[in-house]
């Protein structure tokens, strides 16, 4: 049927093709509208035998609900002849499929197939490619569905998939993406239903198909009043916002957000925004800058920085007297290399050519350009991966700050203090190990903020970053230049401490932490969220909370301010002792530093005030371009359970994966917030669940729950009575269903 409606009929020119050409199919002869006859060609390199199939298909409608496709082998046909002379092997296929309709959303596809390739064939080949092109029919049927739905039948979930067909369309053709587009919106059923009523949607696809970064602007018109020059204005306007955005969804939910039409376009198909999605998918990976940019600039970035870390390395073991300096250097870029790889390895241990390919890209230098690569193109957590692409990018980048970045910025600025001729090279890394962390601490608070995974699972915490493009770019700009400024702050006063006394700086960081230490466990908060017990509990608290509390203070890596890590009121403090702190620090240095190479008070004064101008200016930007519900978040007061707690009082009905979460990482929250939130919203939708089957309502999420949260009868049924444990402990043990 799919093979007959795909490859035979066309809508596109309503006319039946006895012969078309497809992958390598072609048909022999079309006897009715349910049975057909094709010969399919295997062609394998020297010196493998190539193989042809001559194949009869033949389906028929079981049921009201169900369809039977049998694929049976054709010995010989008089259309095949021997190709150029060539060896060619016949082969056999036998197969079946079961196609049932469950309800009005779900079809069950049941497949058998056997296929005898007339000899043996390498594993290679069967794994890496057969395998493959027969599994690729359940595509094809999938295709042949979607095109088949109706306008008024199209769902949220359909619009992912009506996008990929559309995308796959413009890979596949060989013609201008402009006629990829037509022959979509021609075969798609949906389509030529939408056409009529919305025929300004043909310029839209032409122009963003064409992937041009052009100006474009915002359209303020109604939907009704929609022409085809709005919609390439509109097209125009999808393309520079996907240079500025990190996940095509973002750049979507920005594009929606400025255009009143697209508003009401999406209100009245909610397949559109999925829809839409793939488009700016395809688009940035595709286009010749965007993704091409990210990749580049970030690679660059942090090459430089590598570079002139490396470049000062080589120039203190050089100097006389500074090769202490050089080897301390040389152990942070290499403890900073191995902690990454072994985070790579944790990521990629059940997938080793996975760990391979990204450690030879540590060493390298270019794993930076590979997590924002896979960020960029939407890339998801893969079955054998532990982390998202986003949640990895993140931990790399903050190895890299807490193991090399910062402390080689305040050694730096160290050895620079301790010498009478200030070297321009010695600045300028400075300079750029600063910029390094402000953009990277900028671009992962920007990375969380805007992703709508974020924002629609999370949006009392995540969404402060405004949706317009104007407001958007000046918010962004300015939190690059605020983490720039606080990092050469911070490492300065570090460094003007060690200069002084080095127990001053060590006083001073391990009153810092032991603050924020203390603070964590007397509003009982110390203990990391995640489902651990024991001693790793104690250890990856700790772990965790220096290291957390070391990337806030010396980045301002905002997106920390999070209730589940540093929280609203430490990032407040830390905002403040960066600015006060720096001129205390300055003013310790101008009194009690008597050493050689002193820096006068009018340099190191005019020093301060300069990058402190710069912060307050950029800190005030900030403040005032962000979304403003969202500034009690860096101060708030709130703690991991107090977060959590709200955060789940806030969820709908239709959102028990999120709410099932919670409670699978903050398995706390059942002591602290008693049965009175959690045991009634179990008891209400667990047979729910039972006849569902949701893919989070496992044994494994089952067993983390206490046994009184249960409704009974299952509490049975999974063995978590008391009857049940009691005669487990004993020497016989009860089934659980007595």
């Amino acid at each position: 049927m799919t093979n007959y409606y795909l490859r035979c009929i066309n809508p596109a020119y309503s006319a039946l093709k006895e012969v078309p050409e497809n992958d390598g199919n072609e048909y022999l002869e079309v006897r009715s509208d349910h049975s057909s006859t094709y010969v399919q060609d295997y062609i394998f390199p020297y010196p493998l035998s190539s193989r042809e199939f001559i194949t009869n298909i033949l389906w028929k409608r079981q049921n009201e609900s169900s369809i039977v496709v049998s694929y049976s082998p054709v010995l010989t046909h008089p259309k095949v002849e021997e190709k150029d002379g060539s060896s060619v092997i016949r082969g056999l296929l036998h197969g079946a499929y079961l196609i049932t309709q469950l309800d009005d959303e779900h079809t069950s596809v049941e497949w058998c197939t056997h296929i005898n390739f007339g000899g043996n064939l390498p594993k290679a080949i069967v794994n890496g490619a057969i395998i493959p092109n027969s599994e690729r029919v359940i595509s094809h049927i999938q295709v042949f569905f979607m095109n088949s739905v109706t306008l008024d039948d199209l769902k949220e979930i359909d619009g992912k998939l009506l996008g990929e067909v559309l995308v796959n369309q413009m890979k596949r053709s060989k013609k201008r993406a402009i006629e990829a587009v037509d022959e979509f919106l021609s075969i798609s059923l949906a389509m030529r239903e939408l056409l009529p009523r919305r025929p300004w949607f043909r310029a839209l696809l032409h122009e963003m198909s064409l992937n041009r970064v052009r100006t474009g602007g915002s359209v303020h018109k109604a939907l009704e009043d929609m022409t085809d020059e709005d919609a390439i204005n509109l097209a125009k306007g999808i393309s520079l916002i996907i240079l500025s955005s990190t996940e095509p969804s973002a750049a979507v939910d920005q594009w929606i957000f400025q255009n009143g039409a697209l508003q009401e376009l999406g209100r009245e198909f909610p397949w559109m925004w999925p829809f839409f999605v793939e488009i700016a998918q395809h688009n940035l990976m595709t286009g010749t800058l965007g993704l091409k940019l990210r990749v580049t600039g970030g690679a660059l970035l942090s090459t430089i920085d590598l570079i002139t870390d490396v470049y000062m390395t080589i120039v203190f073991l050089s100097t006389e007297g500074q090769e202490g300096y050089g080897r301390i250097n040389a152990c942070l870029i290499g403890t900073t290399l191995l902690f990454q790889i072994f985070a790579t390895y944790v990521q990629n241990s059940q997938r080793r050519s996975h760990f391979f390919k990204d450690a030879l890209c540590i060493i390298c230098g270019f794993k930076p350009a590979l997590d924002a690569y896979r960020v960029g193109s939407g890339q998801d957590r893969e079955e054998h991966q532990q982390m998202t692409p986003l949640q990895d990018m993140t931990v790399h980048k903050g190895i890299e700050a807490v193991f090399e970045a910062i402390p080689s910025s305040v050694l730096q600025i160290i050895a620079l203090l301790l010498v009478s001729e200030k070297k321009l090279d010695a600045i300028v890394s400075i300079l750029v190990s600063a910029a390094t962390l402000g953009f990277t601490s900028a671009m992962t608070n920007y990375d969380w903020d805007t992703s709508p995974t974020n924002r629609g699972s999370n949006p009392i915490f995540y969404g402060y970053i405004p949706d317009k493009a104007f407001e958007r770019a000046l918010c962004f700009i300015s939190m690059i230049a605020l983490s720039f400024s606080h990092v050469l702050l911070l490492t300065f006063s570090c460094a003007l401490l060690a200069v002084i006394d080095f127990n001053w700086l060590l006083c001073y960081l391990a009153a810092d932490v032991g603050l924020f230490f203390f603070y964590k466990v007397v509003t009982r908060d110390f203990f990391y969220f995640l489902n651990i017990t024991g001693g790793v509990r104690v250890f990856g608290a700790i772990l965790h909370r220096l290291s957390v509390k070391i990337i806030m203070s010396f980045t301002l890596m905002i997106h920390l301010r999070h209730p589940n890590e540093v929280g609203g009121i430490s990032t407040a403090s830390t905002l403040l002792l960066s600015l006060f702190g720096s001129f205390a620090s300055a003013f310790l240095y101008s009194v009690h530093y008597t050493g050689p190479s002193k820096l006068s008070d009018s340099t190191l004064f005019t020093s301060i005030i300069t990058i402190s101008v710069l912060w307050l200016i950029s800190a005030l930007t900030f403040f005032s371009s962000i979304k403003k519900p969202y500034l009690k978040t860096f101060y708030s007061t709130a703690t991991s359970s107090s977060y959590n707690k709200s955060l789940f009082l806030s969820y709908t009905s239709t959102q028990d994966l999120e709410k099932s979460e919670i409670l699978t990482y903050h398995p706390s929250v059942f002591s602290s917030w008693g049965p009175s939130i959690i045991k009634p919203w179990i008891s209400k939708n667990w047979k729910k669940w039972e006849g569902e089957k949701p893919e989070w309502f496992n044994d494994t999420w089952v067993k983390g729950l206490p046994s009184e949260y249960i409704p009974f009868e299952f509490r049975v049924k999974h063995g978590k009575t008391e009857r049940f444990k009691r005669s487990k402990s004993g020497n016989k043990v009860v089934s659980g269903e007595h």
